[in-house]
């Protein structure tokens, strides 16, 4: 029985991303924030810590690099790895109280308030544009550059600033946009309805 031949990928060495990183130039280093910044600004990790991250995985080898992805394209690809992996993280969280923050200075059993919203609060924060941004989000893979562009799109990102930090061309970017709507289409072939279920 043939077995499927896994092709190698060459991937770069520590010094060849050292080399790459203190060779940015003021447009590398910009796209990279802007990268940072557009991935922190949905998930729960500063911009700042969240490209310092990507470029520590890199040089610490947990994430490789192929020769074949420019080193500013791989950091960027990182960052969206590492933000949506640090998003999951906090989903699955178990929290834990210990039994001492429950009780007063008398040992009495404190009542304390439920952190989940009032009836009041929960629907107001699910009327309108909040209900379309979450089920147009849900129409697309958590993780995926298309959920990231229509994400980009909502909060009024200009399509020379998802191109660049998606990181596409105009032809895929073209492709992409044409797939959103497609997508968007065949959900809502009559337009949005508020009382839709």
């Amino acid at each position: 029985m043939d077995q499927a031949v896994v092709p190698v990928v060459a991937t770069r060495s520590r010094d060849e991303i050292e080399s790459a990183i203190l060779a940015f130039t003021d447009d590398d280093l910009l796209r990279l924030r802007k990268v940072s910044w557009f991935y922190a600004s949905r998930h729960t990790i500063e911009a700042e810590d969240l490209l310092q991250e990507a470029i520590a995985r890199a040089l610490d080898g947990s994430r490789k690099c192929p020769v074949n992805v420019g080193v500013v394209k791989f950091l960027a690809e990182a960052m969206r790895s590492i933000a949506h992996g640090e998003s999951e993280k906090l989903e699955n969280r178990v929290v834990t109280r210990s039994l001492d923050s429950d009780t007063d200075e008398e040992g009495e059993v404190l009542d304390p308030p439920d952190p989940s919203p009032s009836i009041e609060e929960a629907m107001i924060n699910e009327e309108g544009a909040a209900i379309l941004h979450d089920r147009i989000l849900s129409l697309f893979e958590e993780g995926t550059p298309a959920r990231d562009m229509v994400q980009g799109m909502m909060d009024d990102w200009s399509a020379d600033e998802l191109r660049e930090v998606l990181g596409l061309d105009k032809t895929a970017y073209a492709s992409m946009r044409r797939l959103i709507r497609r997508r968007l289409n065949k959900e809502y072939p009559e337009g949005w309805s508020h009382d839709r279920e």
